[in-house]
């Protein structure tokens, strides 16, 4: 499905290039410039749609180009909703400006802006949270549970979706960020180890037990199959991919000392080198990569110009991991359970700070965002911030200590637990207060306080990753995101790329059932013997009604279970049993007061309250 918009009233042309000039001249434009934008609706798999269906997640793509010269404008970020039509709703330009100025998004609004959280658990549950719902009564707005927990996982923004890998299993999964839904997307693999989604839809998959490096396609077909060269297929050598920071470059390193760079668009490996075993390695924008050498006590570089020929710098202690800024200027390692770290300047090659947190509290996990360097203790009692300016000066300002929840949960594992909200704030995970707390540049100095916290409450959240669902540039002037509509009918999208730009509402239909009027509804939750006990599996029966008491009849639905007295939260699925009742099993963790909601909740109603459930002991 294609549709162009112009200025011109309120038609909607398909399939002709008309324009759409600006109210007012935007930044960096002539007075009198105008915006065209071309609107197509794809799958997943990036196939045309003639119209999305209703319930299943659907591509937007938006060109947007100079009316005059045809050129695509740099700089624009561009904000985009999907309201219903309806004869009441207020004005595109007012509604646009209204729902960037507040941020609110009223009930019906599906705004495809801002982060989405997917959170692993301890327990292998996995929730998706969404940032600005955080202040409603769930932020919640998909989930899934693992038959174990995943071996690895990694996100892929341009699907909005999570990748699993199960190492024993031989499988690699996928997760909808937007539904939860849970599907098989590689099977029969000898020993996968490591998976990468990358700009252009594709996914790497590491194969140990062959040595391999796979690609699939965004339908999820192999088409492209590389062999490391050198190794022996040995389980302990796992292979392991790596970010980039360019678009169409993957990295790829094993355990017993090979690295390659992978280029995803020519289907090869650019070049690869050997040395002795790796600890752990990072690329940066240059293609150049970082490597411990297991054991050695020291940090190698190896450049691309050259990258058989290794540049040592000796750092004192034997790190198994690492970290770079994004700049690529400075690279941090340290070992996860032991108290020193060290600081290497790249572009000097030289070691310019080795230390240790307070009381010489032990390392969990450290990363560069923006200007900060942040470095979490091993118990998740306390985040410290460096700032990188001032990294290696000898009047470096001591680090701010930034103390968390009291009384943290075992580690649980490896995991990410410290992320990038975006380019100038960190998201932290505080296990024992099932949060994540936002901490942004300025505080690296002075009594600055977080900014805000998000709630994780899918479960005791082990590692975490950001997705931007906005409007990302894929190419010069082409935007792309991900979006889902639970009701069909007429839709249309709110575009804007702000004050003086382009503002415009694009219509486009869609397959299935309407939403109908708004109304509220009830959840309902019983008992077969009608008393709750904790530390038993429970038979819980669960009913929909609506306003006027009438019961809304659904074949399942994914509820959330939480504490009031506790941070334990956990996902159930409620079936039809054999008299059919929507049924579910459900294990309460302890005595009192827990809360019952649905996890998605239709644009067409309105939950009224939780379904309540005192628990004995």
């Amino acid at each position: 499905m294609v549709t162009r918009v112009s200025k011109r009233g309120s038609a909607l042309w398909l399939c002709v290039a008309v324009v759409l000039a600006a109210a007012l001249p935007a930044a960096g434009q002539p007075a009198d410039s105008g915006l065209a934008v071309e609107m197509t609706i794809r799958d997943r798999a990036g196939q045309a749609l003639h119209m999305p269906r209703s319930r299943e997640p659907f591509r937007l793509v938006l060109k947007i180009s100079d009316a005059k010269t045809g050129q695509q404008p740099a700089g624009l970020k561009p904000a985009a909703w999907i309201r219903p039509v309806a004869a009441e709703n207020a004005a595109c330009a007012d509604t646009a400006r209204a729902l960037r100025a507040t941020r609110g998004t009223p009930r019906g609004v599906i705004d495809l802006n801002g982060e989405l959280i997917g959170v692993l658990n301890d327990d292998a549950s996995f929730g998706v949270v969404d940032r600005r719902l955080d202040q409603s009564g769930a932020n919640m707005i998909a989930a899934a549970t693992f038959d174990r927990r995943p071996d690895a996982i990694a996100f892929d923004p341009a699907g909005m979706r999570a990748l699993t890998v199960f190492t024993a299993e031989g499988r690699i999964e996928d997760v909808d960020l937007l539904t939860g839904e849970r599907r098989h997307l590689a099977e029969n693999l000898a020993t996968p180890s490591d998976v990468r989604a990358t700009a252009a839809g594709s996914v790497w998959i590491a194969e140990t037990g062959r040595d391999a490096l796979l690609r699939l396609k965004p339908d999820g077909v192999v088409d492209v199959r590389l062999v490391l060269p050198g190794g022996s297929g040995a389980e302990e050598n796992g292979l392991f991919l790596r970010e980039t920071g360019l678009p169409g470059l993957v990295g790829v390193y094993s355990g017993d000392g090979r690295v390659a760079l992978l280029d995803d668009w020519a289907s090869a490996i650019v070049w690869s080198a050997s040395g002795p075993p790796i600890a752990d390695a990072r690329f940066i924008g240059n293609g150049t990569v970082v490597l411990l050498p297991a054991g050695e006590k020291a940090l190698d570089i190896r450049y691309t110009d050259d990258p058989g020929a290794p540049l040592r710098i000796p750092i004192g202690i034997d790190a198994t991991r690492l970290a770079v800024s994004a700049d690529g200027r400075h690279a941090i390692a340290y070992s996860s359970g032991k108290p020193l770290f060290v600081i290497v300047d790249l572009a000097t090659a030289r070691l310019i700070e080795a230390g240790h947190m307070q009381e010489r509290m032990a390392v969990q996990e450290a990363a560069f965002v923006g200007k900060n360097l942040y470095i979490l203790s091993e118990d998740g009692g306390a985040v410290a911030i460096f700032e990188n300016a001032a990294l290696g000066r000898k009047d470096r300002p001591a680090p701010r200590i930034i103390g968390l929840a009291r009384g943290q949960p075992e580690a649980g594992g490896a995991g990410t637990r410290i992320a990038a909200l975006d380019a100038s704030r960190a998201l932290v995970v505080d296990r024992g207060g099932g949060m994540g707390l936002i901490l942004h540049d300025a505080m690296a100095i002075g009594n600055v306080p977080p900014e805000d916290y998000v709630r994780l409450r899918s479960g005791v959240p082990l590692s975490i990753g950001v997705v931007d669902r906005s409007l990302r540039e894929a190419a010069p002037g082409r935007f792309e995101t991900v979006a889902r509509l639970e009701a069909g009918g007429e839709h249309e999208l709110i575009l804007t790329t702000g004050i003086g730009g382009l503002t415009t509402c694009i219509r486009f239909a869609v397959e299935g059932d309407g939403a109908g009027e708004d109304r509220v509804f009830t959840l309902k939750a019983s008992l077969r013997d009608g008393r709750y006990r904790a530390d038993r599996p429970e038979t819980v029966f669960f009913e929909f009604r609506d306003g006027d008491g009438r019961e809304i009849a659904v074949p399942r639905a994914r509820l959330l279970v939480s504490s009031l007295q506790s941070s334990w939260t956990m996902p159930v699925d409620a079936q039809r049993d054999g008299d059919n009742r929507l049924a579910a099993q459900i294990r309460f963790p302890h005595p009192g007061v827990f809360s019952i909601s649905p996890v998605d909740i239709p644009q067409a109603f309105e939950l009224r309250e939780p379904a309540l459930a005192q628990v004995s002991p």
